[in-house]
């Protein structure tokens, strides 16, 4: 199904009345949290007031940001696709190259609104999709980039089956600013935290759409921590890089799995 509603500047390729219910507990959180954010200030993110509550958080995501744009710099054309984008900042500044064509893709109608009204850039598209039930585009995509979203999502291994089908043969995946944990005793205790926060905030419900994911799974599924280097470690030990994994599939979920085994 296509919807094309051009008042709104927004692709829809799936639905949106399917998710209301999620899309309304998300934004309420947000709203509690004092994360919805005005257009003057999304407009200008990651930089942000330093009287933010969260400027610290954008400070970390701004590296994030940096270190991405450094890894794809040597690739003179891309075909992006910033996968949970929100309101969009991370894929107007990957757009910012004017050889890259980038597609900011969520389920949350109000920030793409937002992020459409705001970043009018010729090689950007904002769509509406759920990326799981298989409306985009196969073989289509060179890099796919979930920033602060794979909690999201409940199944790590039904989204990378889809993920690899929309990349091109040489394409690969990136799970930036998210939390993974070292083994299924953390992860419990981290969906028991993300409840009690959720239930403090008197939104509780909101913590069936959070989910936690376990770092050995994600790279028995091919992930490659760039994470994983001493210096890095330092600098996240430091508290000036975020401190969460960088992960890299490629499109052969094998990949990586063999080039450890051909190193041991």
């Amino acid at each position: 199904m296509v919807i094309n509603m051009e008042h709104t500047q927004v692709n829809f390729l799936s639905s949106p009345a399917l998710f209301q219910e999620k899309e309304g507990l998300y934004l309420e959180v947000r709203r509690r949290e004092g994360r919805v954010l005005s257009d003057a200030v999304v407009k200008n993110l990651p930089e942000i007031s330093a009287s933010n509550p969260y400027a610290w958080e954008w400070k970390l995501r701004a590296r994030s940001l940096n270190r991405l744009k450094r890894k794809l710099s040597k690739n003179a054309e891309l075909r992006l696709l910033d996968l949970g984008c929100g309101n969009g900042w991370m894929a107007n500044r990957l757009a910012e190259n004017p050889h890259w064509k980038v597609w900011a893709v969520d389920l949350n109608q109000e920030e793409l609104e937002q992020g459409a009204r705001l970043f009018g850039r010729q090689n950007l598209k904002f769509v509406y999709a759920d990326v799981l039930q298989g409306v985009l585009s196969e073989n289509h995509f060179d890099v796919i980039v979930l920033a602060a979203a794979t909690q999201y999502f409940p199944d790590l291994e039904a989204l990378l089956v889809t993920l690899r089908k929309l990349l091109t043969t040489r394409g690969e995946i990136h799970f930036v600013d998210a939390p993974f944990y070292k083994n299924n005793a953390e992860k419990v205790a981290a969906g028991q935290r993300s409840l009690a926060y959720y239930s403090k905030l008197g939104m509780p419900e909101m913590a069936q759409y959070y989910h936690h994911h376990c770092l050995r799974d994600a790279e028995k599924l091919g992930a490659k921590n760039l994470n994983s280097a001493l210096k890095i470690k330092l600098l996240q030990k430091l508290k000036w890089l975020a401190p969460f994994p960088w992960l890299r599939f490629p499109h052969n979920p094998y990949a990586a799995l063999n080039l450890r085994t051909n190193q041991s």
